[in-house]
């Protein structure tokens, strides 16, 4: 998977217009997508989120018996079961 990899570069080498948390500049040239600039917030908050999914795709995370079980009442065909009670009692809950 590829990772986000940031590069510092001194805000006096281009202007860059500031942007508000929660929006995303695209600039284009062309009709192509050349870059984007986004709030440092939004930035760190990607950069975090990137960071956790890397790890959860190279180990993830055991799954409970409980868990199992109720993926393999899931595989079983039939009649799906929406019924909160009856759900429970399959679960053993």
């Amino acid at each position: 998977m590829a990772k986000i990899v940031s590069e510092r570069r001194e805000s006096s080498e281009a202007r860059v217009p500031t942007v508000p948390v929660g929006r995303a500049l695209v600039f284009t040239r062309y009709d192509e997508d050349k870059a984007v600039v986004l709030n440092p917030q939004d930035f760190n908050r990607l950069s975090a989120l990137d960071h956790d999914l890397d790890e959860l795709a190279s180990d993830p995370p055991a799954l409970s018996e409980l868990a199992l079980k109720a993926h393999a009442l899931e595989d079983t065909p039939g009649t799906p079961v929406e019924d909160p009670g009856q759900i429970k009692a399959l679960l053993g809950l």
